[in-house]
């Protein structure tokens, strides 16, 4: 442990006069993953420690002797003893990373002279994931597809940015984009948004044709349904009129008076009545109300006296008899 105490002077003595610092570096680091802070050295033979430093505290000692036979290296970060290494190279390795190893990192080679002093920025970045991306359609009275398309990612944070492209050309910058697509042009129109940060890059890609096309298809699905509902409802009022109808003039054709329908062999044939009495015979005949009544002459004859008679009817289908006095003995 010897070799630890002589270079402890070299942990707090850094003298600015006869130091060389290099800018300093900024490195992007992936949370749960690893990282390693790389160190250069000019001439290993001159060098006689390596130490590493955390936002100005000495973590790790690499003690370089010609007479040893491999470097001593000592891990000062207790809570990082697991995580942290030095390589061979004597860099600084970082395994499983945390958002609180984000910080300033420093090396310092200690030689004859000058001291080389060299500086790294650690910043810490989640990789993005779950890009969505979500769209409410609006379709205007000219016939347009109006969408407007939002992008989105899990836990984000400041460091996200989103563009959007249309055929590698980028068409907007930010999670939100409004576009619009004509029915009647039939090329497809492809839009892609790209969310990105230091250490990750993820995009997503939407046709506009086919998200206009299924909303103007579910559109023209309710329409047609909506009519096709009109339209059954129509032809199912017009056959119940219809069949009221018929059935309405069915039943009125059984009350007609029976004199007005009265059958035609009925009304073709005459109605005549005998009777019968000795030595005389009388003929009742009912013919068309319209015709004039019309009375025979008698005929003389020895034995028996005949009337002929032609009776109008009215509509009441009223049969008129002869008198009864015709039915008296004619001689």
């Amino acid at each position: 442990m010897f070799w630890l105490f002589q270079s402890l002077p070299l942990v707090f003595c850094l003298g600015t006069g006869n130091a060389v610092s290099q800018t300093s570096l900024v490195v992007n680091g992936v949370l749960g993953e690893s990282i390693t802070l790389p160190v250069k050295l000019p001439n290993r033979e001159k060098v006689e420690a390596v130490i590493w430093h955390y936002n100005e505290i000495a973590i790790a000692i690499i003690q370089l002797n010609n007479e040893l036979e491999s470097p001593q290296v000592m891990v000062l970060d207790g809570k990082r003893k697991n995580r942290l290494n030095v390589t061979q190279t004597y860099s600084l390795h970082l395994s499983n990373l945390k958002m609180a190893d984000a910080g300033s990192y420093r090396v310092q080679i200690s030689m004859e002279t000058p001291l080389l002093l060299s500086s790294y920025t650690l910043r810490i970045f989640r990789r993005l994931k779950n890009l969505q991306v979500t769209n409410h359609i609006r379709l205007p009275e000219n016939g347009t597809c109006e969408i407007h398309l939002t992008c989105s990612v899990e836990n984000p944070n400041d460091t996200v940015s989103f563009r959007w492209q249309d055929l590698g050309n980028i068409s907007s910058s930010g999670p939100n984009l409004t576009i619009s697509w004509d029915s009647k042009n039939s090329s497809k129109q492809n839009y892609s948004c790209i969310a990105e940060n230091p250490v990750s890059s993820v995009s997503f890609s939407v046709s506009a044709q086919s998200l206009c096309k299924g909303v103007l298809t579910t559109e023209n699905l309710h329409w047609t349904s909506t009519w096709t509902l009109i339209t059954v409802s129509l032809i199912a009022v017009v056959i119940t009129v219809l069949c009221i109808l018929v059935w309405r003039k069915r039943r009125g054709s059984l009350h007609f008076p029976t004199a007005q329908t009265q059958h035609p062999v009925q009304s073709s044939q005459s109605t005549e009545y005998t009777f019968d009495s000795p030595g005389n015979t009388v003929y009742a005949q009912v013919n068309h109300p319209k015709r004039e009544t019309e009375i025979p002459t008698p005929m003389n004859n020895e034995d028996s006296f005949t009337v002929y008679s032609t009776v109008n009817h009215s509509r009441e289908s009223k049969l008129i008899f002869p008198r009864a006095t015709i039915l008296n003995d004619v001689k």
